[in-house]
């Protein structure tokens, strides 16, 4: 009797007896906790996605900021050794643009990798 106002929206057939009630609503939890649990794994795996992407575009900027810094380095001080090629690309993306900057008014190419300002 109580248990239609609790539920609004949710059919609820007729009900001879309290065994019934028991019954169905023990079928009822199992599959409101089936339809949570799937609802989670595809928030999950929607929330995995986009964090997925996001990743995968701050990683193809810092690329990008790598290959143009290395491409106008080598154009300014000519080829660059294996070193100062693995410095460039172990950094991350402050760096990048903090050596960027700095390519506009070295003289040499220690200058631009310099951090005594």
């Amino acid at each position: 009797m109580l248990l239609p106002g609790r539920l609004p929206g949710v059919d609820l057939p007729a009900i001879a007896d309290l065994l019934e009630v028991k019954t169905m609503l023990a079928e009822s939890v199992i599959e409101w906790t089936e339809d949570w649990k799937r609802q989670g794994l595809e928030e999950g795996r929607r929330q995995g996605r986009q964090e997925g992407r996001q990743e995968g575009r701050q990683e193809g900027r810092q690329e990008g900021e790598c290959s143009l810094l290395e491409r106008q380095l080598i154009k300014r001080f000519g080829p660059l050794d294996v070193a100062t090629r693995a410095q460039l690309r172990a950094a991350g993306t402050e760096q990048l643009e903090a050596w960027a900057e700095r390519i506009l008014d070295a003289n040499r190419l220690d200058d631009v990798f310099n951090t005594n300002d």
